[in-house]
């Protein structure tokens, strides 16, 4: 028996969960640090929830930052839709840019990862004044024709996608098989399992798989291309912070993540992998704090 999502993972996330109302349903998300510190928003990707955050909330909060992380959708403590179709990039976007809205957020840095890429981009390019700067952590924002490995692609297919995903819980499960570590910590592991507990708790996780537009035909394709459009266009600063033993956003994703920013820092992890925040948490929070320092 694991802990329960609304615990404190004995004591490793310590932090009060806020909800507001969003167009796709309640959004979760924590708050913490000084009320009137210019504000990191934190975005996770797949298989993960703010959980992932809870030890550079904890360094950054401690150096005076404001840090919120929200859930997405399907995810940790938010709203979990009941049908595939209703995870859509677009609707992650709706959510991610009424949450910088309703908690009227300025000077934002936003710091993202894996999905929490696509989806903090593309509410950026909606709300370009309430974003100050850029932290991007093995993600990406572009079309991408052969980004799947094979293992993940068996994910899109009908059926064995949903013994995988829903049935399985594989993403998560597989989520130590994604750290340079392979830390199998229980509890962090329990809290992972949390917001997962059935069959259908999981669809989140199974749409983000089958969303990622491989093809021009794929659902979300037109509004990935839309914001590697703007990309270019957006004269942030940006950091990367790249655990460089990531089999899928391996280090030739940071080349393309140069060519679209004129004002790149980096810091490359290379005792890291996909999940860096859990292999290296103290190196991501020092890297962040500095880039703040720098921007001051």
């Amino acid at each position: 028996m694991g802990l329960a999502l609304d615990s404190d993972f004995d004591g490793t996330f310590p932090y009060r969960t806020s909800h507001l109302d969003g167009p796709g349903g309640r959004i979760a998300y924590i708050d913490e640090g000084p009320p009137d510190a210019a504000p990191l928003l934190m975005l996770h990707g797949n298989a993960t929830w703010s959980y992932m955050y809870r030890r550079p909330v904890a360094a950054l909060a401690e150096r005076g930052r404001r840090c919120l992380a929200i859930d997405h959708m399907g995810f940790g403590r938010s709203h979990k839709p009941g049908h595939l179709t209703d995870y859509t990039l677009d609707a992650h976007i709706a959510n991610a840019v009424h949450a910088l809205d309703e908690l009227d957020l300025h000077d934002v840095t936003l710091v993202v990862h894996d999905w929490g890429g696509p989806i903090g981009l593309g509410a950026t390019l909606e709300r370009r004044e309430r974003v100050r700067a850029l932290v991007v952590m093995n993600s990406w924002a572009w079309e991408l024709p052969s980004f799947l490995p094979p293992f993940l692609r068996e994910f899109r297919t009908g059926g064995l996608g949903e013994i995988l995903a829903l049935g399985g819980n594989l993403l998560v499960e597989c989520i130590p098989g994604g750290m340079a570590t392979r830390d199998t910590d229980p509890v962090m592991m329990d809290a992972y399992r949390a917001p997962f507990p059935d069959y259908w708790s999981r669809l989140g996780m199974l749409a983000f798989q089958r969303d990622i537009p491989i093809t021009e035909r794929d659902a979300s394709a037109h509004r990935m291309a839309q914001i590697h459009a703007g990309l270019t266009d957006l004269g942030l600063p940006l950091l990367l912070v790249w655990g460089m033993r990531d089999p899928v956003f391996s280090p030739v994703f940071l080349a393309q993540w140069r060519e679209l920013f004129a004002d790149v820092r980096s810091v490359e992890l290379d005792d890291a992998g996909h999940y860096l925040v859990e292999d290296r948490p103290d190196a991501v929070a020092a890297a962040i704090g500095d880039f703040l320092e720098e921007l001051a």
